[in-house]
C-alpha cells in the first residue's frame, strides 16, 4: 500500500472535523488509536480485512497487479499471497484463522453471486485442505475454533425456495460434516469458541446450543432486531425504527440483556473482551467507531473521498478494516491500535 493514500482517507476524516462535527471526547482514553496500514505489493488495487488469530496478524482478501481476487494474510508485517484459487474454484472469503494460523477460506465456482459448487477450505503451512461437504446445496464457512471445529451454513433449494441449515465440521471427526435442519426461518450467522451458533431470522436473532434454541431478548418498540457477531457469549447487533427509520448498534452482554451502544448506527466486530467496531451516528460523524461494552471510546468520521470500515477486532485489543476510494475504486486495509 502506498502510506498516502491511507493519510489521505484520514485527512479527509479530519477535514469533517475542522468543519465543524462534533465528535465527544472519549471518557476511557488512556491513549491515542493511532491507524497503520497493511502493506501490500506494488500493483495491488483493492484489499479487505476479514479475519485475525488475535495475535496480530490477520486475512482477507486483495485485488493484486493481475486484476484477480487473492486470499492474503498479514504476518508479523509481511504480506502472504494464498493465491486466486484453490483448484479450479476461485477464493471468495477468508472468514476466520485460528491463533495457530490456520486459515479459513472459501471457494466457489460461480460468480456473484455464488450459486455454483462451493467448498469450505482450510490453509495451513501453504497446504490447502477441502473439507466434506453436504449432496448438494451451496455451503459457506463462517467461523474455526481453536480446537479446529468449522460452522458454517448451506442453502439448500426446497421446491422454489432457499432454506438455510447448520453445517459442523468437528476436528475430532475428520471427513465428516454434519448438517442440522432448523427450525423455519432461522439461519446461522456466527459461531462461538465454545460451539454456540448465532442465528438470525425475520423475527429476531437467537442462540443455538446443542440443539436448543433461546430467541435472544429484544428492545421494547424497535421495529426490526438483527444480530451480527458473537464472542465469548457477547452478542453485537442492531435495530431499525421506522417513522421515521433510524438505526442504532446493540450489545447483549452475558447477562443476555440488550443495549443500545451510545452514539452508533451499528455494529460490525466483537472481541472476547467485549471490544466493539461499527459505525456512528449522524451527529457523531457518520464514520466508523469503536466501543468498549457500552461505551463510545473513538470515532473516526466519515470522509468525502473513501468509504471506510472496520470489520475485524482482535482479542489483542487492535482493530482492523478497510478503506474504499469512491472516486478511483482502490482500497486499502489498516490497522487501529490504542497507543
Amino acid at each position: 500500500m502506498k502510506p498516502n493514500r491511507l493519510c489521505h482517507a484520514f485527512a479527509g476524516a479530519a477535514l469533517l472535523l475542522a468543519s465543524g462535527t462534533a465528535v465527544p471526547a472519549a471518557s476511557a482514553a488512556a491513549c491515542a488509536w493511532t491507524p497503520s496500514d497493511l502493506p501490500v505489493p506494488a500493483g495491488t488495487q483493492q484489499s479487505s480485512v476479514t479475519a485475525t488469530n488475535h495475535q496480530g496478524a490477520f486475512s482477507g482478501r486483495a485485488v493484486l497487479a493481475d486484476g484477480l481476487w487473492h486470499g492474503v494474510s498479514w504476518r508479523n508485517g509481511q504480506f502472504v499471497d494464498h493465491g486466486a484459487k484453490v483448484g479450479d474454484e476461485p477464493i471468495v472469503g477468508l472468514p476466520d484463522e485460528t491463533r495457530s494460523g490456520t486459515v479459513l477460506a472459501w471457494t466457489a465456482i460461480a460468480a456473484p453471486p455464488y450459486f455454483g459448487p462451493s467448498y469450505a477450505i482450510l490453509l495451513k503451512n501453504g497446504q490447502a485442505e477441502k473439507l466434506a461437504r453436504p449432496a448438494d446445496g451451496f455451503l459457506r464457512p463462517l467461523t474455526i475454533n481453536e480446537n479446529g471445529d468449522v460452522t458454517g451454513r448451506n442453502m439448500v433449494r426446497i421446491g422454489t425456495q432457499y432454506v438455510h441449515r447448520l453445517l459442523r465440521w468437528p476436528a475430532d471427526r475428520p471427513g465428516q460434516v454434519i448438517e442440522t435442519v432448523l427450525p423455519g426461518g432461522y439461519e446461522p450467522a456466527d459461531a462461538d469458541e465454545d460451539g454456540t451458533v448465532l442465528l438470525q431470522s425475520p423475527d429476531g436473532p437467537a442462540l443455538w446450543r446443542n440443539g436448543t434454541v433461546t430467541p435472544l431478548a429484544k428492545i421494547a418498540g424497535a421495529a426490526g432486531t438483527f444480530a451480527t457477531k458473537i464472542s465469548n457469549g457477547r452478542v453485537i447487533g442492531s435495530i431499525s425504527y421506522t417513522s421515521p427509520y433510524r438505526t442504532y448498534g446493540v450489545l447483549w452482554d452475558t447477562d443476555g440483556v440488550p443495549r443500545v451502544l451510545p452514539q452508533s448506527s451499528d455494529t460490525r466486530a466483537v472481541n472476547r473482551d467485549g471490544l466493539i467496531t461499527g459505525t456512528t451516528d449522524a451527529a457523531t460523524g457518520g464514520g466508523v467507531g469503536i466501543w468498549r461494552l457500552g461505551q463510545f471510546v473513538h470515532s473516526i468520521p466519515k470522509s468525502p473521498t473513501h468509504h471506510m470500515w472496520l470489520t475485524v477486532a482482535s482479542d489483542d485489543g487492535t482493530v482492523a478494516g478497510s478503506t474504499y476510494n469512491v472516486h478511483d475504486g482502490t482500497g486499502e486495509s489498516f490497522v487501529v491500535r490504542c497507543v
